[in-house]
């Protein structure tokens, strides 16, 4: 995680934010902070919780779930790190490629646009599931496959508000993912479910970031606003609906489900997952 120290919106780079004017994108730094640190305590109590240095300069760097990812189906894990396309964020590269140097990876940077996790999602084994089109490129996902023998299952993004792939899938599991299937074509839904269990996830729910959400152990992290929001509100009707999805989910699954506010980060076209980039240190030396 990075706290959100250098939090900024100056740069509109995504359709979520260039909706919003200025002074709707303006971050309360306070709030921004209580929020991340409620979301880090809960965390930090089940998990051990790396702290990247922050930057002056780069504005999302919060998001860290965007700087790379690990591939933990080798031998001896390597760390991918990012090639961003997004305006603003090329300089996040540089302290992904510290970092896990310095936890001993060996780092690796694809020559086409890549942006991490929240892009490339583990299964299970070699399996891979990757977003291209928005952020990402298919050639990232081949170059995985030519590299390290990878089974990479390609799913085409192309809604300007689900620019990332975890805005559209959840792995749960090994067995069992949450997708807006409305955003895939059958062929790419077949591939899939060679693989594992689908959830269908309606897109009113995935816009309100119901696959942006983490597995930590025996939990769920989720975002959930209805305790803030009023009968009326315009959210109100779809997050009491997102929070019941997710309970049955947990409930079937017999999960914990925590839940959390964090609308601040919203004005960055963010939400929960983007906040944290998971690592496992299976066989790292």
């Amino acid at each position: 995680m990075n706290p959100p120290l250098t939090l900024e919106t100056n740069i509109p780079n995504n359709r979520t934010m260039s909706l919003l004017s200025d002074e709707e994108r303006k971050i309360d730094f306070n709030r921004a902070m209580d929020q991340w640190l409620t979301l880090y305590r809960s965390l930090s109590n089940n998990a051990l919780v790396y702290l990247l240095p922050s930057s002056k300069q780069l504005q999302d760097l919060t998001f860290v779930s965007n700087i790379g990812v690990i591939l933990n189906h080798l031998e001896n894990p390597v760390a991918i790190v990012s090639n961003f396309r997004a305006e603003g964020r090329q300089g996040e590269s540089a302290v992904g490629n510290s970092f896990f140097s310095e936890l001993g990876y060996e780092v690796h940077m694809p020559g086409s646009y890549f942006e991490g996790e929240a892009d490339f999602k583990h299964l299970s084994g070699n399996v891979y599931f990757g977003g291209y089109g928005l952020r990402s490129s298919k050639e990232s996902h081949q170059w995985m496959i030519d590299q390290f023998q990878a089974e990479v299952i390609s799913i085409k993004l192309d809604d300007p508000h689900l620019f990332h792939l975890d805005c559209a899938m959840f792995v749960l599991d090994e067995e069992t993912v949450l997708l807006c299937t409305s955003i895939c074509d059958k062929e790419t839904i077949r591939s899939i479910e060679k693989h594992c269990r689908i959830i269908d996830v309606p897109i009113d729910l995935a816009y309100r970031g119901a696959t942006n959400s983490v597995r930590c152990g025996s939990t769920i992290l989720t975002e959930s606003r209805v305790e803030n929001l009023k009968k009326g509100d315009q959210y109100f009707e779809v997050e009491k609906k997102k929070r019941a999805f997710m309970e049955k989910i947990a409930g079937e699954k017999e999960l914990e489900l925590s839940l959390f506010d964090l609308n601040e980060f919203h004005k960055s076209g963010a939400m929960l997952s983007c906040l944290v980039l998971p690592i496992r240190m299976r066989n790292l030396q």
